[in-house]
């Protein structure tokens, strides 16, 4: 082998690595928080805004706990049913190109099961998408009381 197809090969190497990072970036912009484990509670809760800065439509398929063994994250909704509020799965999100979804507590949300959040710390987050791409984050975890006193600090602006 001479040195022109060795480069050419370490050449070709790197346009394909460079190729696939730029087909590991989404066009999505994020910020949240998770909300730290309540005392005796078996699971805890994030709330991402998801704004789509693309032009494709986005699925977010899952979402998982990078580097934390035993813990896992499920999409969830909650809503009203015969008047009783009940938290159900979802097989995905769908963010449409310059389209904002953003996860609240008592709606979307990211159920967070077999790790204990504690406040002051990040929280690894990595996005899934249905086109195979994924997306890490991080988000921060907030007390909860500090949680609350955003939220009424929300409730007091929008009115």
């Amino acid at each position: 082998m001479n040195k022109k197809t060795i480069r050419t090969g370490i050449f070709a190497g790197v346009l394909l690595l460079t190729l696939n990072a730029f087909a590991l970036t989404q066009p999505l912009s994020v910020t949240g928080y998770a909300r730290e484990t309540p005392p005796g509670a078996p699971m805890s809760a994030a709330y991402l805004s998801l704004h789509n800065t693309g032009e494709q439509l986005l699925q977010l398929t899952a979402v998982e706990l990078p580097g934390i063994d035993g813990g896992s994250v499920n999409l969830h909704t909650t809503g009203l049913e015969d008047g009783i509020s009940r938290m159900r799965p979802l097989d995905k999100l769908v963010i449409a190109p310059g389209e904002q979804l953003q996860m609240t507590p008592g709606g979307v949300h990211l159920m967070i099961h077999g790790v204990r959040l504690h406040a002051g710390v990040s929280l690894p987050l990595r996005l899934l998408f249905s086109d195979g791409t994924s997306l890490q984050v991080q988000v921060p975890v907030m007390g909860l009381k500090a949680v609350e006193k955003d939220r009424h600090r929300h409730h007091r602006s929008a009115g």
